[in-house]
């Protein structure tokens, strides 16, 4: 497919001209440009554009994110067929959640706040905190895991042993009590290197239903030998003070209840209306070369049902500093002709091959079959919200795959 560009940026969808090409549409007015914006923020279920303070992709947190994206996705954030969200990505040990996680149709990774949580701010080392406040009743967790990097220690022997151990922090009888509630322990050793993860399924599943009961989470590391404390740090654990592609993070796997399947507005069938029109003028002007090259399949001068380009561009829409991936969204759309005799391109149903026959003797009383689409794949989109967490969801059923005759 040869892809036609032009030097002005207003324009953010493209679409097939029938020759083989991809031009874009039209120029877009201020007005189409937003109605168009708006559209797509609600299919994704957003009411307006995330304005995140930071959008580096190099954080430890977007870097995994990205990771599993590629993981399920072919081109244009396209989900492969086979595809299920694993959880095993660069992770040295763990006590991690059930891999591959079945059902799971929104990740998010959560950004550690504790510095900004009052009674947490005085053990920054050993706490975090995971705002769980966006997360909706429509979301059901299937599983959540906290990430924590270590780097070697050379202030131990490479064999000396060390459990790190999880908590939930829970309210007390007073206000200023905070009850340890314990989640997960792994133990590693002085010279263990990577990430580790560890389970926080109970804690996520009650943020979500609770989220004032979330006060956040508390480490410790325990020299197993020795039973005593000692300080993180000392261990290697990576805090909110090194390197940008090392510090902690959260993941959530969620099963949305219900994703956002809005109905089509009334900006929506107009956009659609002037695609059939942008359509018509196309075929009017590339006439000749269309009877050439499609009159044998088709028998006259439209071309047969098949799959057309459409092609939204984000940086056009100037989203390019939320969404990580992709880089625009690939719809597709099914045109063309349902007549007699129906050819076996075309993916025909046996009920559009006799309706065809009953049109071409009744025209009248049995219309022609219609051109739509035969199979549907999900699409995935990457992005940044407000907080800077990094959302990834996939929608069933966004790009038309195959067309055929119905």
């Amino acid at each position: 497919m040869l892809l036609v560009r032009t030097s002005v940026a207003s324009s953010a969808y493209y679409v097939d001209n029938g020759i083989g090409q991809t031009e874009k549409m039209h120029e877009m007015n201020s007005r189409d440009k937003r109605e168009l914006q708006h559209e797509i923020l609600t299919l994704l279920g957003l009411h307006q554009r995330p304005k995140p303070k930071s959008s580096t992709t190099k954080d430890s947190a977007p870097t995994f994110m990205l990771s599993l994206y590629n993981s399920i996705t072919s081109d244009n954030g396209v989900v492969k067929d086979d595809s299920t969200f694993h959880t095993s990505h660069n992770v040295t040990v763990g006590d991690s959640v059930v891999q591959p996680i079945e059902g799971t149709d929104i990740i998010i990774s959560f950004v550690n706040k504790a510095k900004k949580v009052p009674h947490l701010r005085h053990e920054k080392d050993r706490t975090f905190f995971f705002d769980f406040s966006d997360v909706t009743a429509k979301e059901t967790v299937v599983g959540a895991e906290l990430r924590l990097y270590k780097e070697k220690s050379k202030k131990w022997k490479k064999n000396h042993e060390f459990q790190i151990q999880v908590f939930m922090l829970r309210q007390g009888k007073d206000p200023e009590d905070k009850i340890l509630d314990p989640l997960s322990n792994i133990t590693v050793n002085a010279n263990t290197e990577g990430w580790i993860t560890f389970n926080m399924t109970r804690a996520a599943e009650l943020w979500t239903r609770q989220p004032e009961a979330n006060l956040g989470l508390f480490i410790k590391v325990l020299f197993v030998s020795k039973g005593r404390e000692i300080n993180p740090n000392k261990l290697g654990i990576v805090s909110y003070r090194g390197s940008e592609d090392k510090k902690p993070f959260m993941v959530g796997f969620f099963s949305s209840q219900e994703l956002v399947y809005p109905q089509r507005t009334q900006t929506a069938l107009r956009r659609r209306r002037e695609l059939y029109s942008y359509r018509e003028e196309q075929e009017k002007y590339t006439d000749y070369n269309l009877s050439r090259h499609k009159r044998g399949a088709s028998g006259g001068g439209r071309w047969p049902c098949q799959r057309r380009s459409l092609y939204v561009k984000f940086r056009d829409l100037g989203w390019q500093s939320w969404i990580i991936a992709p880089d625009g969204y690939h719809a597709f759309f099914c045109e063309g002709e349902c007549s007699f005799p129906i050819g076996n391109h075309v993916n025909a149903t046996n009920h559009a091959i006799v309706q065809t026959l009953v049109h071409m003797y009744t025209p009248f009383k049995a219309p022609s079959p219609g051109c739509a689409p035969s199979k549907l794949s999900a699409q995935s989109v990457l992005y940044f919200d407000d907080d800077g967490n990094v959302v990834l969801k996939k929608f069933p059923k966004m790009i038309v795959t195959s067309c055929g005759c119905h």
